[in-house]
């Protein structure tokens, strides 16, 4: 029996997009702008601020006097609080930038990628508190991920020193520098909205010809993308059920955030599997800190 290849199978599914979405030419025109409209007020500019600024902090060596601060190689600290208050796929996105300047090796690369997954807190605390009567459970969720997180960095941490490269060299040109951080910034929002948009088109033209159960409904589009799928959850009225299916979506990551780390780290050495073995463990922990806190 002759073997189906990947690349025919992703051709016939290309082709019966393309063909349903003319066939649906105006309703997946509006599907565009609401979720256009949807990452420019939620996503857009915490992101697009966060990733100019540690562009310009690396540039400018923050990691150098952070390392003079604690007296130790500052990289891990700072790719750690940079994608703590950027969100994902930052940590990748941090971990690859040091990682190609020599200011990390390969085996530290690798650690980062299990634990630097991080939601922005902003849009825990501002968008997705609206999906609860209180902020209590976003509070909860959002300790719950990020003590999930620094369990796993405890438990999988290296011994391996770090290597660092000191840069003798600042920019003189601040205007220069702030144009190559733009554009890098932007680069990698273009990536995040044409992955995003891309799935979210995809189980949208399912949603249109299958209805599915309410929760299987919200857990496809979270899969797929979890910013839509964690908007869905105002569909669910229990919070504790509600808190834990956007901690799923939150620790494990939709299938766009999986195919933006893929894409980040695919010129590097840092292996992807290690970035599975950190959303399974920080699904189950942060899951399991939730509930002993609710």
């Amino acid at each position: 029996m002759k073997k189906i290849k990947p690349s025919n199978i992703i051709l016939l599914v290309l082709i019966c997009l393309t063909l349903l979405y003319l066939a649906n030419s105006v309703f997946i025109t509006k599907q565009i702008l609401i979720y256009t409209k949807l990452f420019i007020e939620k996503l857009f500019p915490a992101s697009f601020l966060f990733f100019t600024l540690s562009t310009l902090l690396i540039e400018y060596n923050a990691i150098e006097t952070l390392t003079k601060l604690i007296h130790k190689n500052g990289a891990t600290l700072y790719v750690t609080l940079m994608s703590l208050i950027s969100g994902f796929p930052s940590g990748s996105i941090y971990t690859t930038e040091l990682l190609k300047k020599g200011i990390i090796t390969e085996k530290t690369a690798n650690y980062l990628i299990k634990f630097t997954h991080f939601p922005n807190p902003v849009f825990i605390l501002g968008p997705v508190s609206l999906l609860f009567p209180n902020k209590t459970y976003t509070y909860k969720i959002l300790i719950s991920i990020i003590l999930a997180n620094f369990i796993i960095a405890f438990i999988t941490r290296t011994k391996e020193k770090e290597i660092i490269k000191y840069t003798s060299k600042t920019p003189t040109d601040f205007s220069k520098t702030l144009t190559k951080a733009t554009l890098t910034s932007l680069k990698t929002i273009i990536l995040i909205y044409g992955t995003s948009l891309f799935l979210y088109l995809i189980i949208t033209i399912i949603n249109h010809y299958y209805k599915l159960p309410l929760i299987s409904y919200v857990l496809l589009n979270g899969i797929f993308d979890l910013t839509n799928g964690v908007f869905l959850t105002s569909l669910i009225t229990n919070p504790i059920t509600k808190s834990i299916i956007i901690i799923f979506f939150f620790c494990f990551g939709g299938i766009s955030v999986h195919m933006q780390t893929k894409s980040i780290i695919a010129d590097t050495l840092t292996k992807y599997k290690n970035f599975i073995i950190g959303r399974l463990l920080q699904t189950v922990i942060a899951i399991l800190i939730f509930l002993l806190i609710t």
